[in-house]
């Protein structure tokens, strides 16, 4: 795949997938991927039932995650609507179950898993697909473990991603000795200098390579100026409508912004909300300008 534009979708167009790693969920994502540009990123949302379950774990790559509904309990830590994790790549993390809730809600929250500052490449969603269906045909996902036809057992992940590499899993070393939490619901809107309409919160800023996180508010006719970004740009709208190129997109919808290349103008037309998550595997200083 050659990432040489920015790219939009809407979930709504995109096929549930489930890869029976862990019970009790469903997903839809879009795979970025393009080795020349060093770009591999997973962007989608994910919906868990009551028996979903995830043991402790960790990645070769990192995670941002923001809860868009119901709660979630990591270990002994309850989260909820508006709670927005960093996960960095090598740092254990879980386990993770749904909470139930007065009002029932689904535990819903929007992920983007993507290459972290090691450099290891983040794997291609399809390849993990076809890795999973292959060694369920001699073995047995449960629980977020696989177990092999000799009765081994492995981290479901674990056990896919060495399918997908053929050689044992090298985890890098956490710079972080925990997983991060950003409660948004804390932060200030600020208005923008020179945007009127715009305001945004500044959640955090990891390491030289990011991710650069923030939040983003549009007012109905408000637009985020087209741009050049210094660095990769995922952005999440969680609510409401914008144009982008031309196209009218909703909530849930996803853009990656490459590094380098102009992208148009966010239009709202209705109030808008967003989450952008900024990375670079180069080194770049993020600056997101215009956020």
């Amino acid at each position: 795949m050659t990432i040489n534009a920015a790219i939009g979708v809407r979930e709504a167009d995109l096929p549930w997938v489930d890869i029976g790693v862990r019970p009790g969920y469903n997903q839809r994502y879009q795979g970025f991927f393009d080795k020349k540009r060093h770009i591999g990123a997973r962007i989608g949302s994910l919906y868990a039932e009551p028996i979903y379950h995830s043991p402790r774990h960790r990645h070769t790559f990192q995670q941002v995650r923001f809860v868009l509904s119901g709660k979630m309990r990591y270990d002994r830590e309850e989260y909820g609507v508006g709670d927005c994790l960093y996960l960095p790549e090598g740092v254990h993390y879980g386990p993770i179950k749904p909470i139930p809730t007065e009002a029932d809600d689904q535990l819903h929250f929007a992920d983007i898993q993507f290459e972290g500052p090691s450099g290891i490449p983040y794997p291609d969603p399809d390849e993990v697909v076809q890795a999973q269906r292959k060694l369920a045909e001699t073995g047995k996902f449960e629980d977020g473990v696989y177990t092999f036809p000799t009765g081994r057992k492995r981290d479901a992940y674990e056990a896919i991603l060495e399918q997908v590499t053929g050689k044992p899993v090298e985890y890098p070393q956490g710079r972080l000795n925990n997983y991060v939490v950003m409660r948004s619901s804390g932060y200030p809107w600020l208005p923008h200098k020179s945007v009127q309409g715009l305001e945004t919160k500044h959640l955090a800023y990891f390491f030289e390579s990011g991710p650069n996180i923030k939040m983003a508010k549009l007012e109905k006719g408000a637009a985020l100026p087209k741009g050049r970004p210094t660095g990769n740009i995922a952005v999440f709208l969680l609510s409401g409508l914008l144009d982008f190129g031309g196209k009218e997109f909703d909530g849930l919808s996803y853009f990656l912004l490459p590094s380098g290349e102009e992208h148009p103008a966010f239009t709202a037309t209705e109030n808008t909300e967003l989450l952008a998550v900024a990375w670079s595997t180069q080194g770049e200083i993020i600056p997101f300008e215009l956020w």
